[in-house]
């Protein structure tokens, strides 16, 4: 692929159009995604043309057309788009898109979850695929190369050994390469996780630049992608804790309440905002089970001092702290 030169604002605007492409292509938004969406869109010409390339390059020539047609308000719309944009626009999302991307061709299956749903696939090769709610792969299996992309939620792959050769897994953030065992995907908030509960595997991070060189890691590890790609160890505990969605309960174990309450969303459909954007980063620990909204409330108030309201369909948290 043909990597061009692009200024950081170009990049910021081709990663965003990125994201939002792989949010529409899911099934995990809603009518306020889209508002939000459009005015990201409308904040420049650069936005519409960088977005509508990545549709293009993801394959979904008419995401852009339905979107506009989703059912809002006139004054979310977003100004047409002009040449000249678009060849910017071109520029931004030549570099570094191509490889997420490849999955999207006629013999890739999809598999998914909705809210509160847990799903195990088998592929054609033998691995297994549990699916956390709300979650979301793409995988193509074939004689000489096996892989699949998690774009959304969380996904545990056992991975069958195999004479085509390693089991690649890639996300937003990073790429996982495995011959065998079980590898637990989660995308976070910003990023991803992967837990390796057996065997080890080579993680290398994505950039807009291309990938960068492959780490190393072994059995009962954890791989974080973010700015950087940290591998650490995990107990057994630690990784049975991670594993608690299996049997209808989430476990938080000092975890950011960004991902707390992403978590709980996946698993209950309710959408939730921060009144202060500190709040994200508050940690919280606690075991609920994942059906009970309520009781994941109350830890927030009883651990964190964190009061929740019910306001237009979504739940809005503040700290009692500053009341």
């Amino acid at each position: 692929m043909r990597v061009l030169m692009t200024s950081p604002r170009e990049k910021r605007i081709g990663r965003e159009a990125a994201e939002w492409v792989v949010k529409f292509d899911g099934v995990a938004f809603d009518a306020r995604d889209v508002r939000a969406f459009r005015r990201w869109l409308a904040k420049s010409e650069e936005h519409r043309a960088a977005f509508q390339l990545a549709s293009r390059t993801w394959h979904k020539l008419d995401l852009l057309a339905r979107l506009e047609a989703f059912d809002l308000p006139a004054n979310d719309d977003a100004p047409m788009i002009s040449r000249r944009a678009l060849a910017a626009g071109a520029g931004v999302l030549a570099v570094g898109i191509g490889s997420y991307v490849a999955l999207s061709g006629s013999d890739a299956e999809a598999f998914e979850t909705g809210i509160g749903e847990r799903r195990e696939i088998a592929l054609a090769d033998g691995t297994r695929v549990l699916l956390n709610a709300s979650s979301r792969i793409e995988a193509r299996i074939r004689e000489n190369r096996r892989e699949a992309r998690v774009t959304a939620g969380e996904a545990l792959f056992a991975i069958a050994e195999s004479g085509a050769g390693v089991f690649s897994i890639t996300t937003p953030s990073g790429e996982i390469e495995a011959a065998s065992g079980q590898i637990l995907v989660k995308l976070l908030p910003e990023g991803a996780r992967v837990a390796l509960l057996s065997d080890g595997a080579r993680a290398s991070r994505r950039t807009w630049l291309g990938g960068s060189p492959p780490v190393a890691a072994g059995a009962s590890s954890e791989i974080v992608f973010g700015e950087t790609v940290e591998v650490g160890a995990v107990s057994a505990d630690q990784l049975e804790r991670r594993l608690s969605w299996r049997d209808g309960m989430l476990a938080f174990d000092d975890t950011p309440l960004s991902e707390a309450v992403a978590d709980v969303t996946r698993q209950s459909g309710v959408r939730f905002t921060f009144a202060d954007p500190a709040l994200a980063d508050l940690r919280v620990g606690g075991l609920v089970r994942a059906d009970d909204l309520d009781a994941f409330l109350t830890l927030l108030n009883n651990n964190l001092a964190v009061r929740s309201e019910r306001r237009d369909g979504e739940i809005v948290l503040s700290s009692t702290a500053t009341l």
